[in-house]
């Protein structure tokens, strides 16, 4: 038997001999070649430049990449990537984003469920590139800690081995989303990057979201639903919509916001109606049916929908600030779980309906309904931004085990990694023991809005948040411990650093909270109006004290020097920020229009001298500075010709 009919068998039986290591680089001289199929798809094409890379920059050890047809035959080791035929085997067969890994003492073989698009396109399945950054994450204990090249953690070594193994990997979650962040404008735009600057922002972090394996088994379309449907049905069909005091139907005001009539069976009927016209009839992917409500509370009190409330839970308010939208409102999660329920039970079979636990019907549902897999709901708190009280967070968790309990399926959809603006706002033990709790009690798949890429403050933040989708059993000890090591001699400083500012945030709960209420500051609009208050002066110190500490740590390695002045300069940047929040604040600024360009001029000679240094995302400041600052004209000017 031919080695490859050999492989064939083994592999369709899952059985293949895993007989030793196999040694790809010895003592800087490359031993193995990379093969691609003679027809590679554009993942696999990525994949191989991806393997090659990584492994030169460990051990400088450049892999020669053939095509499978110009392989010659001799004893040479080999790393197959894709489906080569060498495989013998139809890859199609794994499931979406699947990928074998398998080391013989033959040969290395990476092979994935890959589709045809952009690699670094979420949509595009990409099994083969995962299975690289598996081999990559476990061999050469390769750690991305933020986008670009001083963020890529490659230990050096002078061998590199492939370990055994025999294993067939699919992702954990069908997908695994942190927003881009990407799409923030401002009218003042001076205050963001350059252009060329913002490409490079956007495609170092596109890089590294793949990296951290970012992506979708299939699609899914999901959104608040019914935004236009007052504009095109209103007048035909009142009925569908809120049903307000004084018997009007619809917006409050014209053009304004407005909740549906969620218990009428013909609105029901008509999403499935709408989805179903839409849906090609030859469709192969699973099919979702949005019915998110729109961007604002249940409103209706039309008889039919009360009819559906549970009874209120004592604590359903206790967690929400008195200025919150929810304060005050009536509990509805009942009727919420109903409608999805209504509208699935229309819906052919095998489809899922997508909700949103949002707003006044985020609490978990108390009536004992009994939903099902079919139905999928976003947990999207209105509250709960980090950090938080003890009595609070059982609370959050309490509520996703609830909505859990009821047999829907569900999704992270928070909003609180827009919290901070771009100070060293750290919260990872608290975020990571939700993730863990979500996991643990049925978590299918992530939708986080947004990443704000504030790397070099909020650096232990973004990377366990990215780290948990792959490694999702681990500790927030475990992955920070990753992300101190890339620093080298400077790790215990830079630990104590981080923690520091972790135990300034938690401790700082009740001044946060306070402060956003006496400022009318959103946590995730106009944060830059209090971060004067938040971050005054003196909070500074300490943390550059530790930070000079991990410099002299680092003074004999080139690499580490580098990281931690990459975080001197995140922390120089939060503290102009906050000095000119403390001169420029809506909530108290009287500064003259002079004043105000001495204060502006001094942040955008600091941004335009560090806007390639990817210490954080500047366009995402210019938007939440516009909406907290007192601003003059001269920031209206594009930032490539001003200052």
């Amino acid at each position: 038997m031919s080695f490859r009919s050999l492989f064939a068998c083994l592999f369709l039986m899952g059985d293949l001999p895993t007989r030793g290591d196999v040694t790809l680089v010895s003592e800087g001289r490359p031993l193995t070649v990379i093969v691609t199929p003679d027809r590679p798809t554009r993942v696999v094409v990525y994949a191989a430049k991806e393997l090659r890379d990584h492994v030169e920059k460990a051990c400088g050890a450049r892999l020669e990449v053939i095509a499978e047809s110009a392989v010659k035959a001799d004893s040479r080791p080999r790393i197959y990537l894709g489906a080569c035929r060498e495989m013998g085997a139809d890859v199609g067969r794994l499931a979406a984003e699947a990928f074998a890994l398998r080391v013989t003492d033959l040969a290395v073989f990476i092979a994935g469920n890959d589709g045809g698009g952009d690699p670094l396109d979420a949509s595009t399945s990409a099994g083969t590139l995962w299975g690289v950054y598996e081999w990559l994450d476990r061999d050469l204990n390769v750690r991305w800690l933020w986008p670009g090249e001083l963020g890529t953690h490659v230990p050096k070594t002078k061998t590199v081995t492939a370990k055994s193994c025999d294993e067939t990997i699919a992702p954990r979650f069908f997908q695994r989303r942190i927003r881009p962040g990407l799409g923030f404008e401002s009218t003042h735009p001076a205050l963001g990057f350059t252009t060329a600057a913002a490409k490079q922002f956007s495609d170092e972090q596109a890089v590294f979201l793949r990296r951290h394996r970012m992506g979708r088994s299939y699609p899914v379309s999901y959104g608040h639903a019914f935004v236009d449907w007052w504009q095109k049905d209103g007048k035909a069909h009142p009925e569908w919509f809120q049903l307000l005091e004084g018997g009007k139907r619809g917006p409050k005001k014209k053009d304004g916001r407005f909740s549906m009539c969620v218990s009428n069976p013909d609105l029901q009927r008509e999403i499935v109606n709408r989805w179903t016209t839409k849906r090609p009839p030859d469709a192969k992917t699973p099919g979702f049916i949005n019915a998110c409500e729109n961007d604002i509370l249940g409103l209706c009190i039309c008889e039919n929908c009360r009819a559906l409330d549970g009874p209120a839970p004592a604590d359903y308010l206790t967690f929400y600030p008195p200025d919150s939208k929810v304060a005050g409102s009536r509990f509805v999660s009942d009727r919420y779980a109903k409608f999805w329920l209504g509208v699935q039970r229309q819906a052919p079979a095998g489809t899922t309906v997508v909700g949103y636990a949002y707003f006044n019907y985020f609490s978990a549902p108390t009536s004992g309904i009994k939903l099902n897999p079919n139905i999928l709901i976003g947990y999207c708190p209105s509250a709960g931004w980090f950090p938080r009280s003890e009595e609070e967070h059982v609370w959050m968790k309490r509520q996703w085990t609830g909505w859990r309990e009821t047999g829907a399926r569900l999704f992270m959809r928070t909003n609180h990694l827009l919290d901070g603006y771009c100070m060293p706002f750290i919260f990872a033990h608290q975020f990571a023991d939700e993730f863990h709790h979500a996991v643990k009690h049925g978590m299918v798949a992530t939708d986080y809005d947004s990443l704000t890429g504030h790397w070099a403050t909020q650096g232990p933040n973004l990377y366990v948040a990215s780290r948990l989708h792959v490694r999702h059993e681990a500790s927030a000890n475990e992955l920070l411990a990753e992300y101190f090591s890339a620093f080298a001699a400077a790790s215990e400083q830079v630990k104590r650093y981080f923690d520091h500012w972790e135990n300034f945030t938690t401790n700082s709960r009740e001044k946060i909270n306070q402060t956003m209420e006496a400022l009318q500051t959103s946590r995730w609009r106009n944060w830059a109006k209090a971060a004067h208050v938040l971050y005054p002066p003196e909070c500074f110190t300490p943390a550059e004290t530790i930070l000079e500490e991990a410099a002299k740590a680092a003074r004999s390695d080139s690499e580490a020097a580098a990281r931690v002045k990459f975080l001197q300069l995140g922390l120089q940047h939060a503290k102009l920020c906050a000095r000119v929040s403390a001169q420029l604040s809506l909530a108290s600024s009287t500064a003259s229009k002079g004043e105000i360009k001495i204060a502006v001029d001094e942040l955008l000679v600091f941004r335009r001298a560090n806007e390639r240094s990817g210490i954080g995302n500047f366009n995402h400041l210019a938007w939440v500075e516009e909406l907290s600052w007192k601003l003059s004209e001269e920031s209206r000017q594009t930032p490539d010709l001003y200052p």
